[in-house]
């Protein structure tokens, strides 16, 4: 099974107001979120949060490749 960036993370939302269907955020923002949670957890030191952010989305990016390929 392929991954793919801009995938939906959880592809079946459905909006009662207004009576459609969503589809919330990518798996590439919901792997950086969880990436983010670890590396906030693991008290480790980065220079700023930008720095954090990055290495969430790189590490999150990674995995999608690595997903993509099987």
């Amino acid at each position: 099974m392929t991954t793919r960036r801009n995938d939906s993370a959880f592809p079946v939302g459905y909006h009662k107001d207004r009576d459609t269907y969503v589809t919330g955020i990518t798996k590439r923002e919901y792997f950086a979120i969880m990436i983010m949670q670890g590396l906030a957890s693991a008290n480790l030191q980065f220079e700023d949060v930008y720095q954090k952010a990055r290495a969430a989305v790189f590490e999150a990016d990674a995995l999608i490749e690595i997903l993509d390929q099987e």
